[in-house]
């Protein structure tokens, strides 16, 4: 066993031990940091998060994590393929794969190497933070897919990282974790938006020139495709008809989320749809009257 493993399986093994003794988890602290800095960004309360899990709980949906959506055709039914990238805030996620749960509904959970959940950069390697690889775990036990939320290009300008190795590295990660990797799904970095590219450019499958230009340095992408690079499908390059989300804390319709729900109920047989949410918008507290 390689030293890499053992310090994977020793570190989860303690939280587990953690957990078994006082029921505390082991990412309490950071949680506790997390929570103050974020949750006041919410939007949306998980009142409404039920109103569009029950919706979706209609006879006439199949609602899947991507990987099982994108290979799944039914002309009988809506095909829905549920994801969620979690830029900010997992333990919010949590709460929403607990709620999805209780509806009868999996959905996709893309982790973002490059927050501040996941751990820091130095010297051009991840340094994860390692009480995360519980929560990692405590989710995929909920029954959901786990994917990597993909920051290469910003990895390799802001960091000077190698996107091939520090991808490798973090699909390794996840294998001695026992957790699956089928997917990955472009993150809107501040960074690739000023350039005008998004990050599954770095994928030559997805790239529309083989070199980018930032501060007077040239950087190589499209070398490798996403096959190369470990991953089965891009979220954003499968097949659906209607693409639904509230990236940026707002919902992509003129009557905001009644919007969604109402494109939702007229949806037809055939239809193909992708949702996109983010836990760090959700959670809001209820207004009292």
């Amino acid at each position: 066993m390689s030293f890499l493993i053992l310090s994977i399986f020793i570190s989860i093994s303690s939280f587990v031990i953690d957990l078994q003794k006082d029921n505390t988890p082991p990412w309490a602290r950071l949680e506790e940091k997390i929570r103050k800095e974020n949750d006041s960004r919410a939007n949306f309360t998980w009142d409404q998060y039920a109103k569009l899990l029950t919706v979706l709980s209609d006879k006439k949906f199949i609602v899947l994590p991507i990987n099982e959506m994108r290979n799944r055709f039914d002309s009988s039914a809506v095909v829905v393929g549920m994801r969620h990238d979690i830029d900010v805030h997992p333990f919010k996620a949590l709460e929403m794969a607990d709620m999805e749960k209780k509806f009868g509904i999996r959905a996709t959970y893309y982790v973002l190497p490059t927050a501040e959940y996941y751990g820091t950069i130095v010297n051009s390697c991840i340094e994860r933070n390692p009480e995360m690889g519980a929560l990692y775990l405590e989710l995929y036990k909920k029954g959901v897919e786990i994917g990597i939320h993909n920051d290469l290009i910003t990895m390799m300008i802001q960091y000077n990282c190698d996107p091939l190795t520090v991808n490798r590295e973090e699909l390794d990660y996840f294998q001695y974790l026992g957790i699956p990797i089928y997917g990955t799904a472009s993150h809107g970095s501040e960074l690739t938006k000023s350039l005008g590219i998004a990050n599954f450019m770095i994928f030559s499958d997805f790239a529309i020139s083989d070199t980018l230009s930032h501060n007077g340095h040239i950087y190589r992408i499209g070398q490798y495709s996403l096959k190369q690079y470990g991953y089965k499908y891009e979220a954003y390059h499968i097949k659906y008809n209607k693409y639904l989300s509230e990236a940026g804390g707002a919902w992509k319709d003129p009557k905001g989320f009644d919007g969604i729900l109402e494109q939702l109920r007229s949806s037809k047989p055939g239809d193909r749809i992708e949702i996109l949410t983010h836990p760090d918008w959700w959670g809001k507290k209820a207004e009292t009257k």
